[in-house]
């Protein structure tokens, strides 16, 4: 019913972290196990704003041999993953450096207070301690959300955004209390074990049949998610409401959607595409609400004709 190997890829111009891993696999080489997604990320790093104070983690990858002409590019994750999320995006984009930043509370990253705004600042120190000029921004889900406010309140670092499987806020009161739904999160995390817990929030972000070791990468992510993590993007995510800052981003903007979405309802996409009429729209086929890894192939294409696009101007 599947394929015996998940192909990742094939390339030369690579880093020393994926040099050695090369190495050890084979120049062309499949990943035949979650956890071989897992080993190939690079080590985390942390970052220390000095004027916050802030501690927030990542991972990056920086070809040895690097084309000048490909921005770096920084992927922000979702409520049910981490900065390991984007395993198949470093295992692809080889030739341009690589940076996945883990929300406040996943990871290693220190809980920030002030909502989404104030953790795009901390985002912004951390993107301009590591790239020289702008970056491509890609958000997914709860980083999407991230990735309006941060093309809205540090224009200077972005040069394009992509909003991958996202909407914009809940827009609930400040100091209303969390929703059912996210204290439900908090509830099943406190009692159950990583692996029942990244299962059961893998299974209700996807939707028909997945490839075994890509449901579980997925929940292994998942699984090592923290209670505060949830607590944390869970208010910044309900008092958000991306509408005001939308028309404030002056980078180009492409609009990523999973044709099998079962979490970002029709109307909440829609929302969002009409405050941003002049983005880009793909819709990726036959994936749900993780099509970074569910089709990463297909998503990594997508990235790599719209950065085509605006390079071309």
């Amino acid at each position: 019913m599947y394929p015996e190997k998940i192909l990742c890829y094939t390339t030369t111009n690579l880093s020393t972290h994926e040099s050695q891993y090369v190495f050890k696999f084979g120049l062309q080489f499949y990943m035949r196990t979650y956890q071989q997604l897992i080993d190939f990320l690079p080590p985390l790093s942390s970052f220390k704003n000095e004027a916050s104070g802030m501690i927030t983690s990542y991972r990056v990858n920086q070809p040895q041999i690097e084309n000048s002409e490909r921005p770096a590019l920084v992927f922000l994750h979702g409520f049910n993953g981490s900065s390991k999320s984007w395993a198949c995006q470093f295992a692809h984009f080889t030739s341009q450096t690589v940076i996945a930043i883990d929300a406040p509370g996943f990871g290693e990253s220190q809980l920030v207070d002030g909502g989404m705004v104030a953790i795009a600042d901390e985002i912004a120190a951390l993107i301009s301690s590591l790239v020289n000029g702008k970056a491509v921004i890609i958000g997914h889900s709860m980083g999407g959300m991230l990735a309006q406010v941060l093309g809205a309140t540090h224009p200077n670092i972005c040069q394009a955004i992509i909003l991958s499987c996202t909407h914009k806020g809940r827009g609930q009161p400040v100091g209303s209390p969390l929703g059912v739904a996210v204290q439900e999160r908090i509830q099943q995390r406190e009692v159950m074990n990583d692996a029942s817990y990244g299962a059961l929030r893998v299974g209700k972000m996807l939707s028909g049949k997945i490839d075994p070791q890509i449901m579980a990468f997925l929940a292994a992510v998942a699984g090592e998610i923290r209670v505060e993590g949830i607590r944390c993007g869970g208010f910044a995510m309900q008092y958000l409401d991306t509408s005001p800052f939308l028309d404030k981003i002056i980078a180009p903007v492409a609009i990523f959607t999973g044709a099998d979405d079962v979490v970002v309802k029709p109307d909440a996409a829609a929302a969002l595409k009409a405050d941003l009429p002049q983005a880009h729209h793909w819709l990726l086929v036959d994936v749900g609400h993780a099509p970074y890894c569910e089709d990463a192939a297909s998503f990594n294409a997508a990235i790599e004709a719209f950065l085509d696009a605006v390079l071309a101007g």
